[in-house]
């Protein structure tokens, strides 16, 4: 598609091209201003929005805060009230007479409580010698034989006399969603700290909703009150989820904060934002949900205007930037015209030119070009000329090369005849090595031929050395198929011998082994001649070496490292070890290449 797209720009013209690119230049400015500012008026708008209502929750939430320090102040009237104490403290086996008069008395007490406010809520006092007095119509059965372990009673028990609250996480009806919400608190004796039973205060639904009705209400938004552990204790509009724990993916993280907003996705695809404050006095968190396309729809007048005047910009630019396009490519189509005429042969014409600008000047330098041709054109039969002769001399320069070559032949042949064998080996050897030097193959060639020109090669440093030294060759006969670096191991070897053996006092010895390593071809080429000085083979593969004797430059090893730099990168091995009187061993690293081309595509990535 990218290839598709790049054909299709590059085969438009330039009057076009300078079209779109006018437009792109004014167009692109103003909508990233109109997306700009539609998108910050947006943000802003949505900004005091949210601001406005967290500061509606937190007012809310101080009107709740009130009511639920009412009831803790209510809890402790009555938690402080002798008359209950007294009632409480009695023993259960007491007439029922007595306890008929008690309950009546009791009950003027809770009344009078209950007259302060009109507050939607049911008061129990469920005293441990069995007595029972309520504000409603009904003792529920949690009550009548309440468990201290359970719930509410095991709080308030853990309490001490203090203030605990307490989620209905049930619904009693469709409609009327009962207690939603209770406080609870362990009655004691004052004088005696004597444990006489438990104060139950249950909140409606109604009583909470109508405090958190004040919250500002967006459309299609809600509100929640939520208990410390997200239990939903009232919502509106919806009542659903009383009762139960909020299933909204966003209440993990209302949970771990204490007030703020953040945006959510919906799985519809749309976003709201979550506001949320936290009571201080109880925890509870007060949520409000709000869409957020209902805060932005005052932001899409905005929005609209940029569109219109983009499209009308459009609709201007396009008629300027047509007239300016056209005028600059007039004189460039009169020179395509010219091009044309001189691909089809005629090279009499000339651009006419009227400008002193860019395609003036480029018009100057075509008719310089013309003229300039018809000078080469004239030039060319003299280059074919050179050209011929050159190829005739360097035909001429090989025959010095295959001259030696047919003389070390015949020098064979004659050694052959007179039984001379050493003479005879040392013309066929020499005559080899001077074949493959003069062969025009790539850089890479097969491991057997190369390891036979090292043979040719010792088979003459032998005759002229004779027992100075004995070679060991150790190469796996499957290895020859594969290629190697021309003359890798030449150098290394001539090194071995004149800078190693040679000087060694005695007979000495080299071993030249090669094998195949995972994917990679080890050459080890060893001697046990006079070494090398501390610190030598260290500038050697820094390419710091200079020989301190003019005939030995000490630039074969120096080669070699240049020559792997070069077709291999860094993809290579090339150690130096050794000692003065221990020898040195040359270790050589390669990738496996199992043909020239491979070689030649090793070659070319790295110096690329």
């Amino acid at each position: 598609m990218l290839a598709k797209l790049q054909r299709y720009v590059n085969g438009i013209n330039l009057q076009n091209k300078l079209i779109v690119l006018f437009l792109l230049l004014s167009v692109i400015p103003l909508a990233l201003l109109g997306t700009f500012s539609y998108y910050k008026s947006s943000n802003v708008i949505q900004e005091k929005v949210y601001q406005t209502v967290l500061e509606n929750l937190s007012q809310v939430n101080f009107s709740l805060n009130y009511f639920v320090r009412d009831i803790e102040q209510l809890s402790m009237y009555i938690y402080g009230s002798s008359d209950i104490q007294e009632v409480l403290a009695k023993d259960p086996n007491r007439s029922l007479v007595e306890k008929y008069e008690d309950e009546k008395k009791m009950n003027r007490i809770l009344e009078s409580f209950l007259g302060f406010k009109n507050w939607d809520i049911e008061i129990y006092l469920l005293g441990l010698n069995g007595d029972r007095y309520f504000t409603g119509d009904l003792l529920p059965n949690p009550y009548a034989e309440f468990n201290p372990n359970w719930g509410l009673f095991r709080k308030a028990r853990l309490a001490e006399g203090n203030v605990v609250w307490d989620t209905h996480y049930a619904m009693k009806k469709i409609d009327d969603f009962g207690v939603v919400l209770s406080s609870g608190r362990l009655i004691k004796k004052i004088d005696t700290n004597q444990p006489l039973g438990y104060l139950v205060i249950d909140i409606m639904e109604p009583a909470l909703a109508d405090k958190y009705n004040k919250a500002h209400l967006y459309p299609g938004g809600q509100v929640f009150l939520l208990d410390r552990n997200g239990y939903t204790i009232s919502s509106i509009p919806s009542k659903q989820q009383v009762g139960t724990k909020l299933n909204e993916s966003f209440l993990p993280k209302v949970l771990e904060g204490k007030k703020g907003f953040f945006n959510v996705k919906e799985p519809s695809g749309d976003s709201s934002m979550i506001i949320y404050d936290t009571s201080e006095a109880t925890g509870f968190k007060l949520i409000s949900k709000v869409p957020v396309a209902a805060v932005t729809k005052d932001s899409l007048s905005i929005r609209n205007l940029t569109v219109a005047v983009i499209v009308l910009e459009v609709i201007v630019f396009f008629g300027i930037a047509y007239l300016i396009s056209r005028t600059l490519t007039q004189p460039l189509r009169k020179l395509r015209s010219l091009m044309r005429q001189v691909e089809s042969g005629n090279m009499n014409v000339m651009f006419p030119s009227r400008y002193d600008d860019e395609i003036g000047q480029l018009g100057q330098s075509f008719n310089n070009m013309l003229q300039q041709i018809k000078l080469l054109i004239n030039e060319v039969y003299e280059k074919q000329l050179m050209v011929q002769q050159a190829e005739l001399k360097a035909v001429q320069a090989q025959f010095n090369p295959h001259f030696l070559y047919n003389t070390l032949d015949s020098i064979n042949w004659m050694a052959r005849i007179y039984k001379v064998d050493d003479i005879s080996r040392t013309a066929i050897s020499l005559g080899e090595l001077l074949r493959f030097s003069i062969r025009k193959d790539g850089p890479f060639i097969p491991l057997g031929e190369d390891m036979r020109q090292i043979r040719n090669y010792l088979v003459i440093q032998q005759i002229r050395y004779r027992d100075k030294y004995e070679v060991t060759f150790d190469l796996d006969p499957s290895l020859e198929s594969l290629y190697t670096l021309k003359l890798l191991l030449q150098p290394i070897i001539e090194n071995a011998i004149t800078h190693g053996l040679e000087m060694k006092v005695g007979k000495g010895k080299l071993d030249i082994h090669v094998a195949k390593i995972g994917d990679r071809i080890r050459f080890v080429v060893r001697d046990d001649g006079i070494g090398m000085y501390p610190g030598t083979a260290e500038r050697i593969m820094s390419g710091g070496y200079a020989s301190d004797h003019p005939e030995k430059t000490g630039i074969g090893l120096e080669n070699v490292r240049k020559r792997l730099l070069l077709y291999f990168g860094r993809n290579y091995r090339l150690s130096i070890d050794s000692a003065p009187q221990q020898g040195t061993t040359v270790q050589i690293e390669i990738p496996v290449l199992n043909s020239a081309e491979e070689g030649e595509h090793v070659s070319n990535r790295h110096s690329g």
